[in-house]
């Protein structure tokens, strides 16, 4: 419990610089509101400064006469205690629905030998792997993204029948000043990275074996070496 001597900005500006879930009561102890930082003293010690655009919070701000703050050890641990206590009990000042701003994703590991590999669902399903709950669903993605190239299960089960164990390379070409960027893939693991010089024309036809997981980063890659070498333009992916 607040000092009843000590202001709550005073009392803000001595929480850690960790990640938590923060709640502020009025004096007759009542909720006002509750919210997730990934460092409580920044963001508490800024309602009492200049608001922004959280400017319909000034009034709440004044009937502020405690503050608590519970320390987590991530950010997306606050996520998921913020989500549980606003399921629980959603104060006035709340603006976002029960249970947070961020949908629970699960990740969901196919061990099929013809379709081996993870994607991001909504719901788990019986029968099947799951990895989960987790909140933040473009984190999410962006995790499982990273996990299909780097260590890409659909080419990573050697001598299971329909598994490739090897994808040779994959290739992304920078049409303006031709800059050829391929990655190795050994054994499913993402094992070298090469570029030089090479004409679009000669990578174009190979577009359309170019793995989805893959596309993208190749691409952006590929532009990235053209920019590198001082040059600008459009960029073709490809994979051999």
């Amino acid at each position: 419990m607040n000092d009843p001597g000590v202001a709550p900005r005073e009392v803000a500006a001595g929480l850690p610089l960790a990640p938590g879930v923060y709640r502020f009561r009025d004096a007759a102890g009542r909720v006002l509101y509750l919210g997730r930082a990934t460092s409580l003293r920044r963001r508490v010690v800024s309602y009492w400064g200049d608001l922004g655009d959280r400017a319909h919070l000034a009034p709440m701000v004044a009937r502020v006469a405690r503050v608590e703050a519970v320390v987590c050890d991530s950010a997306h641990e606050a996520a998921w205690l913020e989500r549980n206590l606003l399921q629980a009990s959603l104060p006035p000042w709340n603006r976002v629905r029960s249970g947070g701003q961020e949908v629970a994703v699960w990740i969901r590991l196919s061990e099929s030998a013809r379709a081996p590999g993870v994607q991001v669902v909504h719901q788990p399903a019986p029968g099947v792997r799951h990895f989960g709950p987790y909140l933040g669903g473009r984190k999410v993605r962006l995790a499982v993204s990273g996990v299909c190239r780097v260590l890409p299960l659909a080419y990573a089960g050697a001598g299971q029948p329909g598994a490739r164990a090897d994808m040779a390379r994959v290739l992304g070409v920078s049409a303006a000043e031709p800059a050829l960027t391929g990655f190795a893939v050994r054994g499913g693991y993402l094992t070298g990275w090469t570029q030089r010089g090479c004409g679009e024309a000669s990578a174009r036809r190979h577009l359309s074996k170019t793995p989805p997981e893959w596309a993208g980063f190749a691409q952006r890659n590929a532009e990235l070496a053209a920019r590198l070498a001082g040059s600008t333009g459009s960029a073709a992916s490809a994979a051999v």
